[in-house]
Protein backbone atom coordinates (compact mmCIF):
# COMPACT_ATOMS: atom_id res chain seq x y z
CA UNK A 1 0.00 0.00 0.00
CA UNK A 2 1.02 3.45 -0.82
CA UNK A 3 2.08 5.79 2.50
CA UNK A 4 3.58 8.85 3.00
CA UNK A 5 6.07 9.89 5.69
CA UNK A 6 5.18 12.83 7.77
CA UNK A 7 9.13 13.75 8.72
CA UNK A 8 12.72 12.38 7.72
CA UNK A 9 14.17 11.72 11.18
CA UNK A 10 14.62 8.28 12.59
CA UNK A 11 12.63 9.49 15.90
CA UNK A 12 9.65 10.97 14.30
CA UNK A 13 7.91 8.32 13.43
CA UNK A 14 4.38 9.09 11.34
CA UNK A 15 2.96 8.37 8.50
CA UNK A 16 -0.15 8.75 6.26
CA UNK A 17 -1.80 5.75 5.78
CA UNK A 18 -5.32 4.48 4.91
CA UNK A 19 -6.31 7.95 4.60
CA UNK A 20 -5.31 8.68 8.47
CA UNK A 21 -1.88 10.12 9.88
CA UNK A 22 -0.89 6.96 11.86
CA UNK A 23 1.92 8.17 14.69
CA UNK A 24 2.50 4.41 15.89
CA UNK A 25 6.00 3.39 16.36
CA UNK A 26 4.92 -0.04 15.10
CA UNK A 27 4.40 0.59 11.20
CA UNK A 28 1.39 -1.69 9.12
CA UNK A 29 2.75 -4.32 7.82
CA UNK A 30 1.66 -3.69 4.35
CA UNK A 31 3.20 -0.45 3.44
CA UNK A 32 5.03 -1.21 0.37
CA UNK A 33 6.08 2.27 -1.57
CA UNK A 34 6.42 6.41 -0.79
CA UNK A 35 8.00 9.23 -2.28
CA UNK A 36 11.19 9.31 -0.44
CA UNK A 37 12.95 7.72 2.17
CA UNK A 38 13.27 8.64 5.57
CA UNK A 39 15.03 7.12 8.71
CA UNK A 40 12.62 5.23 10.43
CA UNK A 41 12.07 3.18 7.43
CA UNK A 42 15.94 1.75 6.97
CA UNK A 43 16.05 -1.66 5.99
CA UNK A 44 12.75 -2.09 5.40
CA UNK A 45 11.62 -3.43 2.37
CA UNK A 46 9.96 -0.26 0.50
CA UNK A 47 9.92 1.43 -2.50
CA UNK A 48 10.72 4.74 -3.29
CA UNK A 49 9.09 7.27 -6.13
CA UNK A 50 11.66 9.29 -6.01
CA UNK A 51 14.40 6.97 -6.74
CA UNK A 52 12.34 5.78 -10.18
CA UNK A 53 12.67 9.41 -11.63
CA UNK A 54 16.07 9.33 -10.18
CA UNK A 55 15.86 12.83 -8.08
CA UNK A 56 13.35 14.90 -9.86
CA UNK A 57 11.01 16.72 -7.38
CA UNK A 58 7.51 16.39 -6.73
CA UNK A 59 6.68 19.57 -9.03
CA UNK A 60 8.74 17.79 -11.93
CA UNK A 61 6.94 14.44 -12.05
CA UNK A 62 3.40 15.66 -11.14
CA UNK A 63 0.95 15.12 -13.65
CA UNK A 64 -1.32 18.05 -16.06
CA UNK A 65 -4.46 16.93 -14.25
CA UNK A 66 -3.21 16.80 -10.69
CA UNK A 67 -0.94 20.08 -11.46
CA UNK A 68 -3.46 22.67 -10.17
CA UNK A 69 -4.50 21.00 -6.73
CA UNK A 70 -0.59 20.59 -6.44
CA UNK A 71 0.92 23.99 -6.39
CA UNK A 72 -2.34 25.10 -4.42
CA UNK A 73 -1.16 22.41 -1.67
CA UNK A 74 2.45 22.87 -1.96
CA UNK A 75 1.97 26.63 -1.48
CA UNK A 76 0.13 26.61 1.51
CA UNK A 77 3.23 24.04 2.73
CA UNK A 78 5.68 26.79 1.61
CA UNK A 79 3.77 29.17 4.04
CA UNK A 80 3.57 27.02 7.03
CA UNK A 81 7.37 26.83 6.61
CA UNK A 82 7.96 30.24 5.86
CA UNK A 83 5.66 30.66 9.11
CA UNK A 84 8.29 28.20 11.58
CA UNK A 85 10.95 29.83 10.16
CA UNK A 86 10.16 33.67 11.35
CA UNK A 87 9.35 31.73 14.45
CA UNK A 88 12.74 30.60 14.78
CA UNK A 89 11.94 26.99 14.98
CA UNK A 90 14.98 24.69 14.30
CA UNK A 91 13.41 21.85 12.12
CA UNK A 92 16.09 19.49 13.01
CA UNK A 93 14.95 19.11 16.57
CA UNK A 94 11.21 18.96 16.10
CA UNK A 95 9.06 16.51 14.22
CA UNK A 96 7.65 18.33 11.55
CA UNK A 97 4.08 16.69 12.14
CA UNK A 98 4.16 18.88 15.15
CA UNK A 99 4.21 22.48 13.45
CA UNK A 100 1.76 21.53 10.86
CA UNK A 101 -1.64 21.63 11.35
CA UNK A 102 -3.05 17.47 11.31
CA UNK A 103 -5.85 18.28 8.79
CA UNK A 104 -3.66 20.03 6.43
CA UNK A 105 -1.45 17.36 6.20
CA UNK A 106 -4.17 14.86 5.45
CA UNK A 107 -4.97 16.76 2.29
CA UNK A 108 -1.32 17.09 1.90
CA UNK A 109 -0.66 13.48 1.65
CA UNK A 110 -3.47 12.62 -0.45
CA UNK A 111 -2.47 14.79 -3.31
CA UNK A 112 1.70 13.08 -2.54
CA UNK A 113 0.14 9.67 -2.99
CA UNK A 114 -1.61 10.55 -6.37
CA UNK A 115 1.71 12.00 -7.71
CA UNK A 116 3.62 9.07 -5.79
CA UNK A 117 1.48 6.45 -7.52
CA UNK A 118 1.42 8.15 -11.19
CA UNK A 119 5.33 7.63 -11.21
CA UNK A 120 5.41 3.83 -9.76
CA UNK A 121 3.12 3.32 -12.83
CA UNK A 122 5.01 5.88 -15.49
CA UNK A 123 8.37 5.46 -14.61
CA UNK A 124 10.95 1.93 -14.81
CA UNK A 125 12.64 0.64 -11.89
CA UNK A 126 16.63 2.15 -12.34
CA UNK A 127 18.63 -0.98 -12.93
CA UNK A 128 20.93 0.43 -9.82
CA UNK A 129 17.85 1.10 -7.68
CA UNK A 130 19.11 -0.91 -4.71
CA UNK A 131 22.47 1.13 -4.31
CA UNK A 132 20.61 4.37 -5.03
CA UNK A 133 18.60 3.08 -2.14
CA UNK A 134 21.79 2.05 0.46
CA UNK A 135 23.47 5.00 -0.54
CA UNK A 136 20.05 7.15 -0.15
CA UNK A 137 20.40 5.31 3.29
CA UNK A 138 23.61 6.16 4.46
CA UNK A 139 23.83 9.80 3.72
CA UNK A 140 20.20 10.63 5.53
CA UNK A 141 22.25 9.06 8.75
CA UNK A 142 25.08 12.02 7.81
CA UNK A 143 22.29 14.43 7.44
CA UNK A 144 21.46 14.25 10.61
CA UNK A 145 24.37 13.90 12.72
CA UNK A 146 25.24 17.25 13.51
CA UNK A 147 28.77 18.20 12.63
CA UNK A 148 30.89 19.29 15.69
CA UNK A 149 32.49 22.83 14.78
CA UNK A 150 35.00 24.60 16.93
CA UNK A 151 33.85 28.25 15.21
CA UNK A 152 36.51 30.22 18.17
CA UNK A 153 39.48 28.64 16.33
CA UNK A 154 38.23 30.93 13.12
CA UNK A 155 38.32 34.04 15.18
CA UNK A 156 41.69 34.78 14.72
CA UNK A 157 41.14 35.14 10.88
CA UNK A 158 38.15 36.98 10.94
CA UNK A 159 40.22 39.79 9.40
CA UNK A 160 40.55 38.32 6.35
CA UNK A 161 37.95 39.03 3.71
CA UNK A 162 37.70 35.37 2.72
CA UNK A 163 37.51 34.02 6.39
CA UNK A 164 34.51 36.58 7.18
CA UNK A 165 32.43 35.42 3.96
CA UNK A 166 32.81 32.07 4.87
CA UNK A 167 32.12 32.58 8.20
CA UNK A 168 28.30 33.89 7.61
CA UNK A 169 28.57 31.18 5.30
CA UNK A 170 28.45 28.70 8.09
CA UNK A 171 26.42 30.42 10.37
CA UNK A 172 23.40 29.99 8.20
CA UNK A 173 23.17 26.74 8.47
CA UNK A 174 22.50 24.50 11.21
CA UNK A 175 25.89 22.34 11.03
CA UNK A 176 24.50 19.41 8.64
CA UNK A 177 25.68 17.71 5.86
CA UNK A 178 23.09 17.68 3.38
CA UNK A 179 24.41 15.50 0.45
CA UNK A 180 21.98 15.34 -3.11
CA UNK A 181 23.22 11.88 -4.67
CA UNK A 182 21.35 12.81 -8.06
CA UNK A 183 23.48 15.81 -8.46
CA UNK A 184 25.80 15.79 -11.47
CA UNK A 185 25.73 13.52 -14.18
CA UNK A 186 29.02 11.58 -13.63
CA UNK A 187 27.42 10.34 -9.84
CA UNK A 188 29.45 12.92 -7.81
CA UNK A 189 27.82 14.06 -4.90
CA UNK A 190 26.91 18.07 -4.52
CA UNK A 191 25.16 19.59 -1.79
CA UNK A 192 21.81 21.39 -1.14
CA UNK A 193 21.64 24.80 -0.61
CA UNK A 194 20.94 24.84 3.16
CA UNK A 195 23.81 22.48 3.61
CA UNK A 196 27.22 22.93 5.11
CA UNK A 197 29.47 23.47 2.52
CA UNK A 198 31.61 20.63 2.73
CA UNK A 199 32.71 19.70 -1.22
CA UNK A 200 34.02 23.95 -0.83
CA UNK A 201 35.54 23.27 2.36
CA UNK A 202 38.47 25.73 2.52
CA UNK A 203 41.40 24.24 4.04
CA UNK A 204 42.56 26.82 5.76
CA UNK A 205 39.91 26.51 7.60
CA UNK A 206 39.24 22.77 8.38
CA UNK A 207 41.06 22.80 11.57
CA UNK A 208 37.00 24.47 12.61
CA UNK A 209 35.66 20.89 12.38
CA UNK A 210 36.23 18.56 15.64
CA UNK A 211 35.25 14.87 15.48
CA UNK A 212 32.25 14.03 17.86
CA UNK A 213 34.16 10.94 18.76
CA UNK A 214 38.38 11.00 19.27
CA UNK A 215 39.21 10.70 15.32
CA UNK A 216 39.20 11.97 11.89
CA UNK A 217 40.74 9.35 9.66
CA UNK A 218 40.81 10.17 5.77
CA UNK A 219 41.04 7.68 3.46
CA UNK A 220 42.04 8.28 -0.48
CA UNK A 221 42.47 5.30 -2.89
CA UNK A 222 46.09 5.80 -4.83
CA UNK A 223 45.48 7.31 -8.58
CA UNK A 224 41.69 6.34 -8.18
CA UNK A 225 40.77 7.37 -12.17
CA UNK A 226 43.62 6.33 -13.81
CA UNK A 227 43.54 2.63 -12.00
CA UNK A 228 39.72 2.99 -13.27
CA UNK A 229 41.65 3.71 -16.30
CA UNK A 230 43.60 0.94 -16.42
CA UNK A 231 40.71 -1.57 -15.05
CA UNK A 232 38.39 -0.46 -18.24
CA UNK A 233 41.69 -1.32 -20.75
CA UNK A 234 41.58 -4.71 -19.16
CA UNK A 235 45.51 -4.10 -17.80
CA UNK A 236 45.86 -5.94 -14.41
CA UNK A 237 46.68 -3.12 -11.32
CA UNK A 238 50.39 -2.64 -10.28
CA UNK A 239 50.97 -3.26 -6.49
CA UNK A 240 52.48 0.01 -4.64
CA UNK A 241 52.10 4.05 -5.69
CA UNK A 242 51.18 4.01 -9.03
CA UNK A 243 52.85 7.03 -9.69
CA UNK A 244 56.19 5.68 -8.89
CA UNK A 245 55.54 2.60 -10.51
CA UNK A 246 55.10 4.95 -14.31
CA UNK A 247 58.21 6.44 -13.37
CA UNK A 248 59.90 3.21 -13.26
CA UNK A 249 58.06 1.06 -15.63
CA UNK A 250 56.51 4.07 -18.13
CA UNK A 251 58.85 6.68 -18.31
CA UNK A 252 62.00 5.14 -17.96
CA UNK A 253 63.05 7.02 -14.57
CA UNK A 254 63.06 10.05 -17.16
CA UNK A 255 60.27 12.31 -14.84
CA UNK A 256 59.73 13.25 -11.09
CA UNK A 257 56.83 10.93 -9.49
CA UNK A 258 54.80 14.81 -9.68
CA UNK A 259 55.94 14.94 -13.10
CA UNK A 260 54.70 11.68 -14.22
CA UNK A 261 51.68 11.95 -12.19
CA UNK A 262 50.79 15.45 -14.32
CA UNK A 263 52.06 13.98 -17.75
CA UNK A 264 49.47 10.65 -17.08
CA UNK A 265 46.59 12.60 -16.33
CA UNK A 266 46.89 15.29 -18.24
CA UNK A 267 47.43 12.51 -21.45
CA UNK A 268 44.78 10.54 -20.27
CA UNK A 269 42.40 13.57 -20.61
CA UNK A 270 43.60 15.17 -24.11
CA UNK A 271 46.75 17.58 -23.08
CA UNK A 272 48.55 18.95 -25.88
CA UNK A 273 51.53 19.98 -23.40
CA UNK A 274 54.97 18.22 -23.83
CA UNK A 275 55.16 15.34 -21.84
CA UNK A 276 51.88 14.07 -23.48
CA UNK A 277 52.85 14.15 -26.89
CA UNK A 278 56.87 12.76 -26.02
CA UNK A 279 55.15 10.02 -24.12
CA UNK A 280 52.01 9.19 -25.94
CA UNK A 281 53.19 6.47 -28.14
CA UNK A 282 53.94 4.39 -24.83
CA UNK A 283 51.11 5.57 -22.92
CA UNK A 284 48.68 4.41 -25.44
CA UNK A 285 49.78 1.08 -25.34
CA UNK A 286 48.76 0.60 -22.08
CA UNK A 287 45.78 3.07 -22.08
CA UNK A 288 44.06 2.22 -25.24
CA UNK A 289 41.50 4.93 -25.35
CA UNK A 290 40.57 4.15 -28.99
CA UNK A 291 39.28 0.93 -27.26
CA UNK A 292 37.60 2.56 -24.66
CA UNK A 293 35.65 4.73 -26.68
CA UNK A 294 34.80 1.84 -28.81
CA UNK A 295 33.24 0.16 -25.76
CA UNK A 296 32.15 3.12 -23.75
CA UNK A 297 31.18 6.10 -26.32
CA UNK A 298 28.62 5.49 -28.48
CA UNK A 299 26.20 7.63 -30.61
CA UNK A 300 27.93 10.56 -28.70
CA UNK A 301 27.04 8.68 -25.26
CA UNK A 302 29.22 7.15 -22.51
CA UNK A 303 27.78 4.26 -21.55
CA UNK A 304 29.31 3.09 -17.96
CA UNK A 305 30.30 -0.18 -16.19
CA UNK A 306 27.51 1.52 -13.63
CA UNK A 307 24.38 1.70 -16.17
CA UNK A 308 25.07 5.67 -16.32
CA UNK A 309 24.13 7.59 -20.09
CA UNK A 310 26.14 10.35 -19.84
CA UNK A 311 25.92 12.84 -23.27
CA UNK A 312 29.33 13.44 -24.43
CA UNK A 313 31.63 14.75 -27.40
CA UNK A 314 34.34 12.79 -28.60
CA UNK A 315 37.03 15.15 -26.52
CA UNK A 316 35.18 14.21 -23.11
CA UNK A 317 34.26 10.97 -23.55
CA UNK A 318 37.28 9.64 -21.44
CA UNK A 319 37.27 11.67 -18.80
CA UNK A 320 33.45 11.05 -18.02
CA UNK A 321 33.90 7.53 -18.50
CA UNK A 322 36.91 7.59 -15.48
CA UNK A 323 35.51 9.94 -13.46
CA UNK A 324 32.14 8.67 -13.26
CA UNK A 325 32.90 4.55 -12.96
CA UNK A 326 35.15 5.55 -10.09
CA UNK A 327 32.96 7.62 -8.23
CA UNK A 328 29.90 5.04 -8.67
CA UNK A 329 32.98 2.30 -7.62
CA UNK A 330 34.03 4.86 -4.19
CA UNK A 331 30.80 5.11 -2.82
CA UNK A 332 29.92 1.60 -3.31
CA UNK A 333 32.98 0.42 -1.16
CA UNK A 334 31.70 3.66 1.45
CA UNK A 335 28.32 1.81 1.63
CA UNK A 336 30.48 -1.78 2.64
CA UNK A 337 32.16 0.76 5.42
CA UNK A 338 29.26 2.49 6.39
CA UNK A 339 27.32 -1.70 6.71
CA UNK A 340 31.27 -3.09 8.30
CA UNK A 341 30.33 0.32 11.66
CA UNK A 342 26.73 -0.64 12.00
CA UNK A 343 26.65 -1.49 15.87
CA UNK A 344 29.78 0.05 16.23
CA UNK A 345 30.42 3.87 17.58
CA UNK A 346 32.98 4.78 14.85
CA UNK A 347 31.17 6.08 11.47
CA UNK A 348 31.50 7.57 8.49
CA UNK A 349 31.45 11.38 9.17
CA UNK A 350 31.46 12.74 5.12
CA UNK A 351 32.77 12.05 2.14
CA UNK A 352 34.27 14.94 0.11
CA UNK A 353 34.59 13.64 -3.56
CA UNK A 354 37.01 10.94 -3.83
CA UNK A 355 37.91 11.31 0.42
CA UNK A 356 36.24 9.09 2.78
CA UNK A 357 36.21 10.40 6.20
CA UNK A 358 35.68 8.42 9.18
CA UNK A 359 35.26 9.78 12.70
CA UNK A 360 36.44 7.01 15.28
CA UNK A 361 37.37 6.12 18.56
CA UNK A 362 40.25 5.30 20.54
CA UNK A 363 39.06 1.81 21.31
CA UNK A 364 38.38 0.88 17.95
CA UNK A 365 41.24 2.04 16.27
CA UNK A 366 42.37 -1.10 16.15
CA UNK A 367 39.42 -1.76 12.82
CA UNK A 368 41.32 0.73 10.79
CA UNK A 369 43.16 -2.27 8.73
CA UNK A 370 39.85 -4.10 8.47
CA UNK A 371 38.36 -0.93 6.61
CA UNK A 372 41.59 -0.44 4.48
CA UNK A 373 41.15 -4.17 3.12
CA UNK A 374 37.22 -3.44 2.60
CA UNK A 375 38.18 -0.17 0.84
CA UNK A 376 40.49 -1.39 -1.19
CA UNK A 377 39.36 -4.74 -2.48
CA UNK A 378 37.38 -3.43 -5.50
CA UNK A 379 36.04 -5.52 -8.65
CA UNK A 380 38.91 -3.29 -10.97
CA UNK A 381 41.98 -4.93 -8.28
CA UNK A 382 43.38 -3.52 -5.35
CA UNK A 383 43.54 -0.10 -4.61
CA UNK A 384 45.95 0.90 -2.60
CA UNK A 385 44.87 3.76 0.49
CA UNK A 386 46.19 6.90 1.48
CA UNK A 387 45.38 7.24 5.34
CA UNK A 388 45.64 10.17 7.61
CA UNK A 389 44.24 11.33 10.93
CA UNK A 390 43.75 14.28 13.27
CA UNK A 391 42.19 15.62 16.56
CA UNK A 392 40.44 17.88 13.79
CA UNK A 393 40.09 18.14 10.15
CA UNK A 394 42.84 20.77 9.33
CA UNK A 395 45.70 19.05 10.52
CA UNK A 396 45.62 15.62 9.60
CA UNK A 397 48.96 13.36 9.91
CA UNK A 398 49.88 10.66 7.55
CA UNK A 399 49.67 7.29 8.84
CA UNK A 400 52.32 4.14 7.36
CA UNK A 401 50.48 1.48 8.09
CA UNK A 402 51.00 -2.12 6.78
CA UNK A 403 48.47 -3.69 5.34
CA UNK A 404 48.83 -7.66 4.72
Amino acid sequence: MIFQTLDNKKTCVGIYYNDKLNFNSELPEDISSTWSYSAFLKNKNIDYANIFCEGKSLDEVCPDHLKNDWNKINNMLKCHINACKESKINFKENCFFDLIPAKFFINYCDIKNKITKYVFQNYEKPVEYEFYKKFIELTTDIKYRKLNINIENMHSKLYKESANSFFKKISQNQGHIDYNIFGSITGRLTVKKDSFPILTFPKQFRNILIPTNDWFISFDMNAAEIRTALALAGVEQPSGDFHQWTVENIYNNELTRAEAKETTTSWLYNSNSYNAIKYDFILSKIFDKNKLKSKYWIDNKVYTPYNRIIESDEYHAISYLNQSTFIDLFHRQTIKIDEYLQNKKSFVAFMIHDELVLDLTEDEKNQIIDIIKILQSTPYGIFPVNVKAGKNFGEMKKLNLKVE
